[in-house]
């Protein structure tokens, strides 16, 4: 087995070449993740998490990037008021969703 390092590089001399490099390598980090925005996300542990964020354990994702430690999630304050948060992406998991009453 061997193991190295390749290092590359790339010249980008435009706006929209930037813009295009950008946007390639976002979609790349968007489709390794476990997360999609939109997700109903669960809180699985409050660490560093204040008591009144995050209401109901409870929020939506925003984004995820692989290989990053937190994730933005959209989540209630006790107060009532919606706010995105950073939360560390290992303390997220994907929210089942409820059982219907009919559905048992």
């Amino acid at each position: 087995m061997l193991t190295f390092a390749e290092t590359r590089q790339r010249t980008l001399n435009t706006p929209d070449e930037i813009a295009a490099y950008l946007a390639e390598t976002l979609r790349g980090m968007q489709e390794a993740s476990p997360f999609r925005t939109g997700d109903e996300v669960t809180i699985t542990s409050r660490s560093g998490l204040p008591p009144e964020i995050g209401v109901g354990d409870v929020g939506i994702m925003l984004c995820d990037l692989p290989n990053q430690l937190h994730s933005w999630v959209l989540v209630f304050t006790a107060g009532g008021q919606q706010m995105a948060v950073q939360i560390q992406t290992a303390n997220l998991a994907k929210r089942e969703p409820a059982a219907e009453a009919g559905d048992e």
